[in-house]
């Protein structure tokens, strides 16, 4: 998993905004760092389609320092595509058709650095 930043939440955190900014920050996360191929129920393969976000909740955890306060948390649902890939083939008579897809994670940032690590959520 590469590292991720979320440094636009994390200034925004104790603002209003903080939901908005959240979302509009993990829409333009490269879906290639966000585990959406673990939470495809329908295709075998990520679409090339945005990923939408759903701010469920946010808050803050103890994270795993047990400090009060030393992460700040959010569970997301993340709305994607997936495909079914056959062959491609010349006769292959099935158009590739977008299936819908929706997971959830639940994302603790560091307070201090903006770095995020998440969890799939069943």
């Amino acid at each position: 998993m590469h590292p991720l930043y979320l440094t636009q939440t994390l200034a925004a955190w104790d603002s209003p905004q903080r939901d908005a900014v959240l979302k509009h920050e993990l829409e333009r996360v490269d879906p290639e760092l966000l585990p959406l191929r673990e939470a495809m129920a329908h295709g075998n393969q990520v679409a090339a389609e945005p990923v939408r976000v759903l701010v469920l909740t946010t808050g803050e955890d103890a994270g795993a320092t047990g400090e009060e306060g030393s992460d700040y948390r959010a569970r997301v649902g993340l709305l994607f595509a997936s495909l079914v890939g056959g062959c491609q083939c010349a006769d292959d008579p099935g158009p590739l058709e977008a299936l819908p897809e929706y997971a959830e994670l639940e994302i603790w940032i560091n307070r201090r650095t903006g770095a995020a690590r998440w969890r799939l959520l069943d």
